[in-house]
């Protein structure tokens, strides 16, 4: 089933009591179900999952930088006890050298702690002004630090989150060739601003598109700045031409689509309990918990009138698609019949491009940042439960 864009939904975000009805109405329809999910690696069968086997040093490490970030300290235990990001770097990079892996769990704390502002429940979350103030900061870092003329001193006053940015950039800089280094700014910015656009539409009223929701989202997840960082944990540049040609192109777009299509499955459980907070919803009983979206399922079943086992179903068969568009792809992709080296690293990048699926998956199944671990079961099947009561 293909995607329909609302390209007019962003002009016309406005609250109506209709909007306000027709989101009570969906979270009534889901509420107090469970839904059975299948292993959504088992969908993916040729890509593998591996671990960096630095994993607990680098862990050891993360504990004594974590102190020296200016972030809130009940904010820094919360991740730290629900995420594991240094688990997540290292199914993202499981051949990379354990300096480099440091440096690239640094940065997956700084996207979740960046994300955490501008989230519901963050100091940002209803705060258009500041959140525009703080993607103005994070966008200036970004252009200090990857722009023609590096300069990795934070500006006097600089918010936690920009500030602990600077030297995570100038340490990416480091090992990055130049090609690589403008591609990263760019996708950065993407990021930076596809967060500040997600949160104007999150508190609309009106319900988007799944095609809005999945563009965004797109842009937001922050999935392709972390593709282009397998070029820093690999040591390699891939060309221009190489980078950008046809099939390429095709394996970025679709591993970011199963990548977002896969979270927002693994993430209903905690997301469905996210729009619980809609102000509107208050007198449902139910405890205002806060969060990022507004849960894909709740799209299908809106613009399609799903059942939200339908809607799940339909996600799933997505990811399906789209994997198979990206597997074909390969067959496509401009392989040297002299340069073997070459071939090698474009055989990394497309493994890199993968593994941030399935890496997002195998972190989703063991850390609890979505789900309690007793919600999985021996055959890798997660049982997520919309049962919530006060």
């Amino acid at each position: 089933m293909a995607l329909e864009v609302d390209r007019h939904f962003a002009s016309t975000l406005i609250v109506t009591p209709e909007s306000l009805d027709e989101r009570e109405q969906l979270i009534k329809r889901a509420l107090h179900q469970k839904i059975l999910v299948p292993d959504i690696l088992s969908l993916l069968p040729a890509w593998i999952s591996e671990v960096q086997p630095d994993v607990d040093e680098i862990d050891e490490e993360i504990d004594q930088w974590l102190p020296t970030v200016n972030i809130d300290e009940k904010k820094k235990a919360k991740h730290r006890a629900r995420g594991n990001y240094t688990l997540l770097t290292a199914v993202y990079y499981p051949h990379c050298k354990k300096d480099k892996m440091l440096v690239l769990t640094q940065f997956l704390y700084w996207i979740f702690f960046f994300d955490d502002e501008i989230d519901n429940g963050g100091e940002l979350a209803e705060n258009r002004e500041g959140t525009r103030q703080c993607c103005q900061e994070a966008n200036q870092c970004i252009d200090d630090c990857l722009g023609p003329n590096p300069d990795y001193t934070p500006p006097e006053g600089s918010r936690g989150t920009v500030e602990m940015f600077y030297p995570i950039l100038r340490d990416l800089r480091a090992g990055l060739g130049p090609g690589s280094t403008e591609r990263l700014r760019r996708e950065l910015h993407d990021y930076v601003n596809g967060v500040s656009r997600q949160q104007r539409v999150r508190t609309a009223g009106r319900l988007p598109t799944p095609g809005y929701h999945f563009q965004i989202r797109s842009d937001d997840v922050g999935v392709i700045p972390s593709i282009t960082q397998n070029e820093f944990a690999m040591e390699f540049e891939l060309p221009h031409h190489i980078r950008y040609h046809e099939a390429m192109e095709t394996i970025v777009q679709e591993c970011t689509k199963i990548t977002i299509l896969l979270n927002d499955i693994l993430s209903l459980q905690k997301e469905f309990v996210s729009t619980l907070a809609f102000p509107a919803l208050h007198d449902m009983h139910h405890p205002p918990v806060t969060g990022k979206h507004q849960t894909a399922f709740l799209l299908f079943m809106n613009t399609y009138d799903l059942s939200l086992r339908g809607a799940v179903d339909q996600v799933l068969d997505l990811i399906r698609e789209h994997y198979a568009i990206c597997v074909a792809a390969e067959e496509r992709l401009p392989w040297s019949e002299t340069d073997e080296k070459l071939n090698e690293d474009i055989r990394e990048y497309v493994r890199g491009c993968q593994r941030l699926a399935t890496g997002t998956a195998y972190w989703s199944y063991s850390c609890s940042r979505y789900f309690e671990l007793s919600q999985v079961n021996e055959k890798r099947e997660v049982l997520l439960d919309l049962s919530y009561v006060d």
